[in-house]
């Protein structure tokens, strides 16, 4: 029988500090490597890795959530409840985590092949809604012709300035916006005027 492996830690120390002074680059990269792959790494328990390698947003355990600040992420999931109604300018593994969240979403899409692939896995009470993509006027305005209101409205389209200006009449009393990626001053005299009539911002 082969005799076990294993490492005695202690005779180790003295080459981890030879290593940090000597060659402090490369202890800080296996140190921050170390961190990484950790069983109690931030961005493994988050799922970030996880969605680094699927290629989409989703916990560690797979489970789908938007593309979006964890912190975000949390505070909807707090906020959000099954009395209320959705609606989303594109969709994605968002439409699938607000929909275990609310009551109903219903998301509009201009990518076909992306609207049928998330048509295939929608639970229920999703309605999708496929526009055309050299449409933008009638893009913004489809949340219009929903004949409701709705309780959120999440913008993440090219647009976001007429989306917002749009979304605005389809508010119930307590509605919110939510608005994803907006750094710069594109959308800055949509989000004022919205702060002139009388919403509240709250950034992350």
């Amino acid at each position: 029988m082969k005799p076990r492996m294993f490492l005695d830690l202690e005779k180790l120390k003295p080459v981890g500090r030879k290593l940090r002074r000597y060659l402090p680059a490369l202890a800080v990269f296996i140190k921050g490597m170390s961190l990484l792959y950790s069983k109690r790494s931030y961005l493994k328990e988050t799922g970030y890795i996880k969605s680094t390698v699927a290629q989409m947003p989703c916990r560690n355990d797979g489970s789908p959530i938007p593309w979006m600040n964890y912190n975000v992420v949390s505070f909807l999931e707090e906020r959000l409840n099954k009395d209320q109604s959705l609606f989303e300018y594109g969709c994605g593994n968002s439409t699938l985590f607000f929909s275990k969240h609310v009551g109903s979403v219903t998301s509009v899409e201009c990518h076909r092949k992306w609207y049928e692939y998330v048509h295939t896995i929608k639970p229920d009470n999703v309605t999708l809604l496929l526009h055309d993509p050299f449409d933008s006027e009638t893009y913004c305005k489809i949340i219009e012709n929903q004949d409701q209101k709705f309780d959120v409205v999440v913008i993440d389209a090219e647009d976001r300035t007429n989306c917002m200006m749009n979304a605005r009449h389809c508010l119930s009393e307590k509605g919110v916006i939510i608005l994803d990626d907006t750094q710069g001053e594109s959308h800055s005299d949509g989000i004022r005027a919205l702060v002139t009539q009388g919403f509240k911002k709250l950034d992350f």
